[in-house]
């Protein structure tokens, strides 16, 4: 089902999901009912392709999961103390990791020796097997330790986004620019309370790719719907897509084949769409895909949002606002999670010269990670920024050796989103950057305007040596942040008692910027990032590298 292209732990998840489904939308007072005959019913499952059936009790456990955690609850949970040794003591795992650090070449019985000789631990309380796994479960192996590692998304809902419709219209044929003419799609989604489209536009193609970009848009704009009705067509019914659906909390609904009554509100639009916006762009020359899809989305505001709907007495926008006013909360993703969510997935393994090749490219990965199992997940027109994690842990961006292809084969015969390219979409996003530039720049003030530590020695300072990138450090700070300080700092903020040897290498690697930043203020950054990004531990290396950019970003412009 999945054909290898879904990683196993969200197809575990997802089969769960389709397992408790009827349970999730069971009407109050049915919920022991549904759940009696769920388990005694069997399903196909396409993870390990074999009939299986849920117990009543693993059925309630996986809805109270799914309740509490979302789509993340239902996903297989590994075990809590695996690679821990609870019989021993933080602070003597942490001298054995010292002792291999500084000497490589120490056995497990020298480490047992030396603890021992220094009453660290009793006679016989350690063995060397013991000790072998505890050095190889954080990678204090000789190997890592002597190698040169390198840094290589007719009813009506009481209330909005209660659910959405969405559904694919043929349009008519315009210039694609190369001399020939080509059939554009629209694509679009629509509230089913307020009737609002919370967005709607023009394609070359209407493939899934389209479909994910689309509805990223929309939530981007107004948040995650409950449900979303749709039919089904085969963009609807790809497994990539429903678990996208998943991870979002979304409720996918499919209209009965060949009754599009059920999706009476986009069908209906589609008509109007038709009879006011297509039948004049008709009498009209449209030159390209750009200008068609400005002109719909100014007719759209006008000839839609800002008129009386005939069901509502209202015009959408008014239907919105009052739902809003009455309590309705929309609920959002943060952007990391959103990207996240919409990138495609693929699994390869590292060689042993520390690359792997995607798709024609090849790439270096981080030098830990050689021999092993990598996930990797990108954007299909963006092959030049591949994510990489392992064991859902995030290692940065991999380094591009080879370029040969920008694009994934999937996408390979279609071109990224044309609206990007229109003058008017290029002011509105140059003039977001700069905004959110200027943002940035205001946060970076107001941290470095915080008491700075100085040094009250008399001597008059000397002078700072000219740095070879065209920036120098602040004149009024010292380095007041040394490797270990730095490490502990971030330990204590990530709520890790210890450092493996290669996230202790990454932070080696970050202490070049950050020593020179203030001690309190690095703290208080952590802080507020750890208290207003929820996936702040599982991608703090990305966290970390932003703030490395802001800061060099700072520096370059007090050097000039």
């Amino acid at each position: 089902m999945f054909e290898g292209s879904i990683k196993t732990d969200d197809a575990v998840a997802f089969f769960r999901y389709t397992g408790i489904l009827p349970l999730l939308e069971a009407a109050p007072g049915t919920i022991r009912k549904v759940a009696y005959e769920l388990a005694h019913t069997t399903f196909n499952d396409p993870v390990n392709k074999r009939i299986a059936t849920f117990g009543e009790r693993t059925i309630f456990t996986y809805y109270a999961n799914y309740r509490k955690h979302g789509f993340e609850g239902l996903k297989p949970k590994a075990k809590s103390n695996k690679g821990k040794h609870p019989s021993i003591p933080e602070d003597i795992i942490k001298e054995i990791l010292k002792l291999k650090e500084e000497l490589p070449c120490r056995s497990a019985q020298k480490i047992i020796a030396m603890l021992e000789l220094a009453n660290k631990v009793e006679r016989g309380f350690l063995k060397a097997r013991t000790v072998n796994r505890i050095l190889s479960f954080y990678g204090y192996t000789r190997e890592n330790l002597s190698k040169d590692t390198r840094v290589y998304i007719k009813h009506e809902k009481e209330a909005v986004n209660m659910m959405w419709e969405s559904d694919v219209m043929e349009a008519f044929y315009i210039s694609d620019g190369n001399g020939s003419s080509k059939l554009v799609y629209l694509i679009g989604f629509i509230d089913d309370h307020s009737r609002r489209i919370l967005h709607c536009q023009f394609y070359f193609d209407a493939t899934l790719t389209r479909l994910e970009d689309c509805l990223k848009k929309a939530i981007t704009k107004f948040g995650v719907p409950q449900s979303l009705y749709v039919d089904n067509g085969k963009i609807y019914i790809a497994e990539n897509f429903k678990v996208i659906c998943a991870k979002l909390g979304i409720k996918l609904r499919y209209a009965t084949p060949y009754h599009p009554q059920g999706k009476a509100k986009i069908e209906k639009f589609w008509q109007y769409v038709e009879n006011s916006f297509v039948s004049e762009v008709k009498q009209h020359k449209v030159n390209n895909i750009i200008e068609l899809n400005d002109l719909f989305q100014g007719w759209l505001k006008t000839e839609y949002h800002d008129k009386i709907h005939a069901s509502l007495d209202k015009t959408p926008i008014e239907a919105w606002k009052n739902s809003l006013e009455k309590g309705t909360r929309l609920n959002f993703f943060s952007p990391v999670q959103l990207d996240e969510i919409f990138l495609h997935y693929a699994e390869r393994s590292v060689d042993k010269y520390g690359t792997i090749s995607f798709e024609g490219n090849t790439y270096e990965i981080d030098g830990e990670l050689v021999g092993k199992r990598i996930v990797l997940r990108y954007n299909p027109f963006h092959l030049d920024y591949v994510h990489i994690y392992y064991n859902d842990k995030y290692f940065g961006i991999a380094k591009i050796i080879d370029l040969k292809t920008q694009k994934h084969k999937s996408v390979g015969h279609i071109e990224e989103d044309h609206c990007v390219d229109s003058e008017v979409s290029k002011q509105y996003f140059d003039n977001i950057k700069s905004n959110y530039q200027e943002y940035l720049q205001k946060q970076i003030d107001s941290y470095l305007s915080k008491d700075i530590v100085i040094n009250n020695s008399k001597e008059e300072p000397a002078k700072p040596k000219e740095d070879t990138h065209g920036f120098r450090a602040p004149k009024d700070k010292d380095y007041v942040i040394d490797k270990n300080e730095f490490i502990t700092i971030v330990s204590e903020a990530l709520d890790i008692c210890t450092v493996t040897f290669a996230e202790k290498g990454k932070l080696y690697e970050l202490w070049e910027t950050f020593k020179e930043f203030n001690r309190e203020i690095l703290i208080s950054i952590l802080k507020d990032i750890k208290e207003t990004t929820p996936d702040f531990k599982r991608n703090f290396l990305y966290y970390l590298w932003q703030l490395k950019t802001m800061y060099l970003l700072k520096l370059n412009t007090e050097a000039q």
